[in-house]
């Protein structure tokens, strides 16, 4: 029978409602994220956003097993499937999840309280790179994660996210990654988390201008040039257009050039005939050096004082008398000569 001190004991209160399971959960926490056994790694939006991009590439939902009964290649039924993940920056990385009945019998009764991921850190930085998989487990290796269905007590926040303890900063291996993060940054290793992290954003902005002043200078840019300007400048070059088809017209116009006056000194000089004109605009054209070299060796065929005179041209009716004596030595038949010169 209750009493009066009981009721004040509160001995016999409300028994609590089946929780809730919730369609969403905290996979990581925004910040530095201690891991049992290892160094801790970081979580920032930068790696949250790689983290998404690869789930969304793979084009599938992510499974959730038990106990990483995946990772044993044995029979691992899923317990639910990730369908989604968020960055919610300071709040971290969370993930929409569609859990299995037999799953949200265990969560309803609290059989599994915690979970387990699966994920890849790149060497260098220690960030968070890559997601692959989730397991339902009570022996987390990650620290201060909060449960899927029980609430966790409040715990303070740093500014960029990281989970803290009351005022307690992180400490063990967690320092000692603090201060070689700080060391990398160039900072001293007595900085702060938040002085670290403050470093790595500037970094990080740093990282999407374009670092090579020899490449900015090439692309008349200032130095503090940022990507997109780097890369709208080098797309507006390459609109210009290609000065393969022009140059290759001006040097076929040199050539016709050259060819032209070749041929008219070559006329000029007795060296060939009329006649031969047409002959030896191929020949200059193909071969200028060569045409100059038979031009300097070539006999004089046509008198130069009888080069355009008026008796000299070829009449109506067939070549004048010069031309028939130049027809001769060259071996020119009349048939031949009335062929290339139609007009005579």
């Amino acid at each position: 029978m209750r009493t009066d001190e009981d009721l004040k004991l509160g001995f016999f209160e409300k028994m609590p409602e089946e929780p809730s399971i919730p369609a969403e959960f905290q996979v990581f926490p925004s910040g530095l994220v201690e891991i049992e056994g290892a160094e801790p790694f970081l979580v920032d939006d930068p790696a949250m956003e790689r983290a998404i991009e690869r789930f969304r590439a793979r084009g599938l939902d992510m499974v959730i097993d038990y106990e990483h009964q995946t990772e044993g290649g044995d029979r691992a039924p899923a317990a639910g499937w990730i369908k989604r993940l968020e960055s919610r920056g300071n709040d971290g990385l969370w993930a929409i999840v569609e859990w299995t009945e037999r799953a949200r019998d265990y969560l309803a009764r609290r059989e599994y309280r915690y979970f387990s991921p699966v994920f890849l850190v790149s060497k260098e930085r220690r960030e968070l790179s890559e997601l692959l998989r989730v397991a339902l487990t009570n022996a987390p290796r990650l620290n201060w994660i909060k449960p899927i269905v029980a609430k966790s007590r409040p715990r303070a926040v740093c500014p960029h996210g990281a989970a803290m303890r009351g005022k307690q900063s992180t400490g063990g291996k967690g320092m000692e990654f603090l201060k070689m993060a700080a060391k990398q940054v160039g900072l001293p290793e007595t900085a702060g988390a938040e002085e670290v992290l403050g470093e790595i954003g500037k970094l990080r902005k740093a990282e999407e201008t374009v670092a090579c002043k020899e490449v900015l200078a090439a692309l008349d840019l200032p130095a503090g040039a940022g990507k997109s300007e780097a890369v709208a400048t080098i797309h507006a070059l390459r609109q210009k257009p290609d000065l393969t088809l022009e140059v290759a017209a001006l040097k076929r116009r040199l050539s016709e050039r050259e060819r032209d006056d070749l041929v008219a000194s070559a006329l000029k000089e007795g060296k060939i005939t009329p006649a031969q004109r047409e002959w030896a605009e191929r020949y200059a054209l193909g071969d200028s050096e060569g045409f100059r070299l038979f031009v300097a060796k070539a006999p004089r065929v046509v008198p130069l004082d009888r080069i355009d005179q008026a008796g000299n041209c070829p009449s109506a009716h067939g070549p004048d008398r010069d031309q028939l004596e130049i027809n001769k030595l060259l071996g020119i038949s009349e048939e031949t000569w009335k062929k290339y010169n139609p007009a005579a």
